[in-house]
């Protein structure tokens, strides 16, 4: 299925992380890499990161977000993993400063021109 951004070797097994700062679909197949891994075995509990919805205005158009992921929190839930966990985590900027001029975005997913 490809590789994970990072993988940890605890006692109890494999966990696996992805950082997404992609599009929509990027965020699907990272998620659906780590719940079949999860699902076959091969982790014990899998970590997807993703920006916060008041994050995005910073970021460029297409990158997903929580937000746009919230309608499959139900099918993902409904996933039949006998042993292991899955969890989103939603990171959000601590402040902006003033004085630091916002680094200029495209309009067609390129972050700046």
């Amino acid at each position: 299925m490809g590789n994970l951004d990072a993988m940890l070797e605890s006692k109890e097994g494999v966990i696996g992380f992805e950082w997404e700062t992609g599009n929509i679909s990027s965020i699907h197949r990272a998620v659906n890499k780590i719940l079949l891994a999860i699902f076959n075995g091969g982790l014990v509990a899998g970590i997807l990161v993703v920006p916060a919805e008041p994050m995005r205005q910073y970021l460029t158009d297409r990158t997903g977000n929580v937000t746009e992921l919230r309608p499959y929190f139900s099918l993902w839930s409904a996933v039949p993993i006998g042993a292991g966990v899955f969890r989103i985590v939603v990171v959000e900027h601590d402040e902006l400063d003033s004085s630091v001029p916002l680094i200029p975005k495209g309009k067609d997913g390129m972050a700046s021109r």
